[in-house]
């Protein structure tokens, strides 16, 4: 009957457990796999890093050259490398009463998103508030990662560096020679034409014969070159100690003969072999080859990045030809530069 056929079916033989998951091999192959991905993706988002960086370097320079051209549009003048009495007259040693005083830098900014600094110091880089001892975040270069802001200080208690400078060829006075001002910290400047090399006083037009598109007026530095100094490219410091002033080309302009005024460094400041140098890491002394704070340097993988005097923005390379970089940084030579 059918309950003797199911009372006398045969036993079944259990099944042996079985566990869900990945053995050794499939998790090897997951892992290998993820490595592979992973070992795709982080130079692409390195690359997208440094890009961002990079971009954020070439906005610095374009909102420099906009603010160069305001500045220019107001006053019908080029900005000055440096402006205003210094800190007593040359003449009896008196201590000089507070004025306007300031870098190109300091010119620009009430051209620029700084301006309320300038106002509340009532246009004195080293009046009230201490400007000059303000770390200013659109002029330092993120790609610049090895450098110091305020070297070992703290914020607010030493000038602060920026990763930019202004082409003594444009505005200076290189005609004026190797005569400034008086060095020391309490050194002469002056408004006079006859006594500083740093007024130019002159407009684009006549300044800019060899063409504006042809003339460079912003180039890049490292904040600091040195391991242990305190020395850098300050963007507020003036010509009385010219290393730390943020300047290049420093010199005549036949690229002959390199200034050195108060404390300057002759590190090949001028001429063909001034161009921008390839230094990479921080060196014990300054040196004309290496890391100079009196040259520019290309820390954009080979590259400088540069502001012209039509308002573009270019990259420079470190191989750039010595006669082409010297006849960019040449407003009126007559030079025509080969293809940079």
């Amino acid at each position: 009957s059918a309950r003797d056929l199911w009372c006398n079916r045969p036993a079944r033989t259990p099944h042996p457990l079985r566990f869900s998951g990945f053995t050794l091999i499939e998790l090897l192959v997951v892992i290998a796999i993820i490595g592979t991905l992973l070992g795709l993706l982080l130079p692409a988002v390195q690359a997208a890093r440094e890009a961002g960086r990079r971009n954020a370097c070439m906005n610095n320079v374009k909102q420099l050259m906009l603010a160069y051209h305001s500045y220019h549009d107001a006053f019908r003048r080029v900005v000055r490398a440096y402006h205003g009495p210094g800190y007593r007259n040359q003449a009896n040693n008196a201590p000089i009463p507070s004025t306007k005083r300031g870098t190109a830098f300091w010119e620009l900014m009430p051209f620029s998103e700084q301006s309320a600094l300038y106002d509340g110091a009532v246009g004195d880089i080293y009046g009230t508030g201490s400007p000059h001892l303000t770390q200013i975040s659109g002029f330092l270069c993120p790609m610049d990662t090895r450098a110091k802001v305020f070297q070992n200080r703290s914020p607010g208690t030493h000038w602060a560096y920026g990763n930019y400078a202004i082409n003594f060829q444009v505005a200076g006075r290189p005609e004026h020679n190797n005569t400034s001002s008086g060095c020391g910290w309490y050194g002469f400047v002056s408004d006079d034409p006859a006594q500083i090399n740093m007024s130019p006083n002159i407009d684009l037009g006549r300044l800019c014969t060899d063409g504006t598109s042809k003339t460079i007026v912003v180039g890049e530095k490292y904040r600091v070159c040195q391991t242990n100094s305190d020395g850098g490219n300050m963007w507020a410091h003036g010509p009385w100690f010219m290393s730390y002033m943020a300047v290049f080309a420093y010199g005549n302009r036949a690229g002959t003969t390199s200034y050195t005024t108060c404390s300057g460094s002759s590190h090949n400041n001028v001429g063909p072999t001034s161009k921008p140098q390839a230094a990479s890491n921080l060196v014990s002394s300054m040196s004309a080859n290496t890391c100079s704070i009196m040259r520019t340097q290309a820390f954009h993988t080979g590259s400088m990045m540069a502001g012209f005097a039509d308002g573009s923005v270019r990259m420079i390379r470190d191989d750039i030809d010595g006669d082409t970089w010297w006849a960019i940084c040449t407003p009126n030579q007559g030079d025509i530069p080969g293809e940079f």
